[in-house]
């Protein structure tokens, strides 16, 4: 993380250069610039490759992307089936993406997998990680100085570092599907975290003012030049992150298998308990259950104190699950969170968020996406700071 934070915040000072050379007023669709954003910053710590998103707007690579998080009723209709019957969808080799996707990936694993073989190019990023994995190896980083990095983070299963070798041969194809994946869980997702919490900045501006005093302190304390442990130390920034991903986890049910006989018994009058076997899909709501007002008093109200020091160990197990819990959980909440503290760090330095007229306060959402998003999109304005 430390060494990918520092490709993170070039990506994110190349999008606070870009506006503030626009022409003043600026309004930006929240969803539309930060998937601009998260595709770059994926380009570059997962595959190595340089994008810039916003000046290059129909880069290959974002249309791509664009075409891999886009759902139609059909893609909904798969993905449904596959968390419901996946060995009946394995047996008629229902496929969730169009053909092309798959070249895409394909293509672009076996060339950069074959230039770094030929060159001897080692880069820390999620390639060559796979490509040490296939060769039996791990990183080694027991020797690394652990950071808090945000009470949203989720502990990463230890389940598989007793052994280094991998239980099958890693092909090309599975290093392909892997990024494929990378890409498709990091692209949308993540966009929708910094969207809301534009949104939530906006409608909360003396939110958003405590915030940009935090950022204005730690950039004296770092001599303008933000680090990778100022950020972390930063506790309004987590504190808002955390809330913002109670309010609108991008992740509104979270699915898993059951594994061994349980039953559910019956709470209210009249209900009959609910047996669990052994391969029964479960569908936990996340998005429900962290707008319980048992759990969450005033749960509409956006309020980052939940999460300070004194309320932060009140929150009971199980209640809080942005990225799921147990072994398999996000392995991406550390990445997520971070690209989401570094773009919003550099921005609210130089920039206000303020409403115009196309703001929707209070928001509502989109009935036609599958995914969180707006009604009309996310409408925010630019507002530069005066120093």
């Amino acid at each position: 993380m430390k060494v990918i934070f520092s490709l993170m915040t070039e990506c994110a000072d190349n999008y606070v250069d870009y506006f503030l050379k626009q022409k003043k007023p600026i309004e930006i669709e929240l969803k539309d610039t930060t998937t601009r954003y998260t595709n770059d910053v994926i380009a570059t710590a997962a595959f190595g490759i340089k994008c810039d998103s916003i000046n290059e707007r129909d880069n290959e690579f974002y249309l791509m992307g664009k075409k891999t998080t886009t759902f139609t009723f059909l893609s909904n209709i798969k993905f449904i089936l596959y968390s419901m019957v996946p060995e009946f969808c394995k047996a008629i080799k229902l496929q969730l993406f169009p053909g092309d996707i798959y070249i895409f990936y394909k293509k672009l694993i076996k060339d950069t997998i074959q230039a770094r073989e030929t060159h001897g190019t080692i880069r820390p990023d999620m390639i060559h990680l796979l490509l040490e994995a296939r060769k039996g190896r791990k990183l080694d980083d027991s020797s690394t100085e652990v950071i808090d990095t945000g009470f949203a983070t989720v502990q990463e299963s230890s389940i598989h570092t007793n052994s280094t070798k991998p239980i099958q041969e890693i092909t090309d194809m599975d290093i392909a599907a892997q990024a494929m994946i990378f890409f498709f869980a990091g692209f949308d997702s993540v966009s929708v975290l910094m969207s809301f919490m534009g949104y939530e900045l906006v409608a909360n501006p003396d939110i958003q003012t405590r915030l940009q005093e935090e950022i204005d302190d730690t950039l004296k304390e770092c001599n303008g030049r933000l680090t990778y442990e100022a950020l972390l130390k930063m506790k309004y920034m987590d504190m808002v992150v955390s809330e913002t991903l109670r309010k609108w986890p991008a992740a509104v049910i979270t699915d898993r298998v059951c594994s061994k006989p349980f039953t559910i018994e019956p709470v209210n009058p009249n209900e009959e308990p609910v047996h669990l076997k052994p391969g029964d899909a479960i569908f936990i709501p996340n998005s429900a259950i962290q707008r319980d007002p048992k759990y969450f008093p005033n749960p509409d109200r956006f309020d980052p104190e939940r999460f300070n020091d004194e309320n932060k160990g009140k929150i009971q197990p199980y209640t809080y699950m942005p990225f799921g819990s147990g072994p398999r959980n996000c392995i991406g909440s550390r990445f997520a969170i971070l690209e989401t503290k570094t773009i919003f760090f550099s921005m609210l330095a130089k920039f206000n968020f303020v409403t115009i007229d196309k703001t929707q306060i209070p928001i509502k959402l989109s009935k036609k996406s599958f995914n969180l998003a707006g009604e009309n999109g996310i409408w925010v304005g630019l507002e530069a700071r005066s120093k």
